[in-house]
């Protein structure tokens, strides 16, 4: 039985829930999942300065960064949780109160650019370092991304609709996050697709200062899951810490909407 009405809230109005949080515990693994793979990569490309960004944690990652090639060393593949975590993940209790509030659902396929890889759960991590606009990408709807990159009979079936959880891991509440304009799922926009890193992607061709994003105030832990015909993009990091945030796509295989 429903307690926290996230369907009717993210299929109906406003779009988009914040109604739930990772324990502390869940919190945790996530933080070690990432954490790892963090390290694994820069490891993979400078082993030598694998004691340095351990000691400083990743929500200081933007102090060391400057070693790196940060542009190359971060695209999407690399930021897909391996197997061993999802595994992890994939039993934690958030997921099953996602179930009892939507129904029974899976995780989309890892996607990206042109490759799509079969059975692989998709659970995948962003750095969002303070100042760097690059670090965020424009408002979008995910379904705009699904239409651009033929992710439809791919990543997921064409009849099904999915809804995005995107968790804060580390965060400033009030300083950085995501943008969200409240029931826009309800309304069409223009945007044309165009090549960007890792394939085609959709670009807004509206005045995004006249839309209503607001900036929504989660806390690590905090989740927010959204309709995926709302717009929403990450706000410009405007902390003194690294963003780190995780996504993860639901797939029900029948419409919830008509």
């Amino acid at each position: 039985m429903s307690t926290l009405n996230l369907k009717s809230k993210i299929f109906d109005a406003p779009g988009f829930s914040k109604d739930v949080r990772l324990t502390q515990d869940e919190l945790d693994i996530f933080r070690n999942a990432i954490t790892e793979q963090w390290l694994s990569v820069i490891g993979a490309a400078h082993r030598e300065l694998v004691p340095q960004f351990s000691e400083i944690g990743i929500p200081n990652y933007h102090q060391l960064a400057h070693l790196l090639t940060h542009e190359t060393l971060w695209p999407k593949q690399t930021r897909c949780l391996p197997k061993h975590s999802c595994d992890k993940i994939k039993v934690l209790p958030f997921l099953q109160t996602l179930r009892d509030e939507l129904g029974e659902f899976s995780i989309s396929d890892v996607f990206y650019g042109d490759t799509h890889e079969a059975g692989r759960e998709e659970i995948y991590w962003r750095l969002v370092r303070p100042h760097a606009a690059k670090d965020v990408g424009s408002l979008h709807a995910d379904k705009w991304f699904h239409d651009v990159m033929g992710m439809d009979d791919q990543a997921f079936p064409s009849e099904a609709e999915t809804v995005k959880i995107w968790i804060p891991i580390f965060s400033q509440p009030g300083k950085n996050g995501l943008m969200i304009v409240p029931n826009s799922h309800r309304k069409s926009y223009r945007y044309h697709a165009a090549p960007g890193a890792g394939g085609m992607k959709p670009v807004i061709d509206e005045d995004v200062s006249t839309l209503g994003a607001e900036l929504m105030l989660t806390e690590p832990g905090n989740m927010l899951i959204f309709n995926e015909g709302i717009l929403h993009g990450g706000a410009v990091n405007m902390g003194d810490q690294t963003r780190v945030s995780v996504e993860i796509t639901m797939v029900f295989a029948n419409r919830q909407t008509k």
